[in-house]
């Protein structure tokens, strides 16, 4: 979910979508702070889904997801989910699934938008997607959200399909775009 969600990856925009407790090993060390940000980045916890959950409403509340469903999201083996923190508090939080060669962006959201987090958060998935093995990542979007759209659009994602009335809110069925990028190879060590 982007918004201002990919389970959403849908909703967010022009900014903004994490590393599962106990699995995010090395893709994306706790405490990484983008260059200039007063924020940083680290792997979401269990300690984490509240807090995201409070988010969900906020940013998505048509399509939000509760505690646990996050809880369980945040702790699978084949998750990956992250938090933009400043000062503690929550800024934005994203999480992918991984599946063999693909990845999925499942959720995103910033609660500042347009200051780079959510280009950051995406850069973290992509690379925690990269790190265990994915060549490429997915997600879907609704095709009414044009920020989203241009958002992943800018960060070089295509539209490869279309899922028919995927999003039901408030009595409408909104179409989805699938849409895809390959992932770089990491850089060397």
């Amino acid at each position: 979910m982007v918004a201002g969600s990919a389970g959403s990856a849908g909703s967010e925009g022009a900014e903004g979508v994490a590393g599962s407790a106990g699995a995010a090993g090395s893709e994306g060390a706790a405490g990484d702070r983008p260059p200039g940000a007063r924020w940083l980045l680290r792997p979401a916890t269990l300690a984490d889904a509240e807090e995201i959950a409070f988010a969900e409403l906020e940013l998505f509340p048509d399509e939000a997801w509760n505690v646990f469903q996050l809880a369980e999201e945040i702790d699978h083996p084949w998750r990956r989910y992250v938090v933009a923190l400043e000062e503690g508090e929550l800024l934005g939080y994203a999480g992918i699934m991984l599946a063999g060669d693909a990845a999925d962006l499942h959720t995103i959201g910033t609660r500042r938008p347009g200051v780079g987090i959510g280009r950051a958060l995406l850069r973290w998935c992509e690379q925690a997607a990269r790190a265990a093995g994915a060549l490429s990542m997915l997600l879907e979007v609704r095709e009414d959200n044009e920020r989203a759209r241009a958002f992943y659009t800018a960060a070089g994602y295509t539209e490869v399909g279309r899922r028919q009335g995927y999003y039901r809110i408030r009595g409408r069925r909104i179409d989805a775009l699938v849409m895809r990028r390959e992932l770089p190879d990491p850089p060397a060590p």
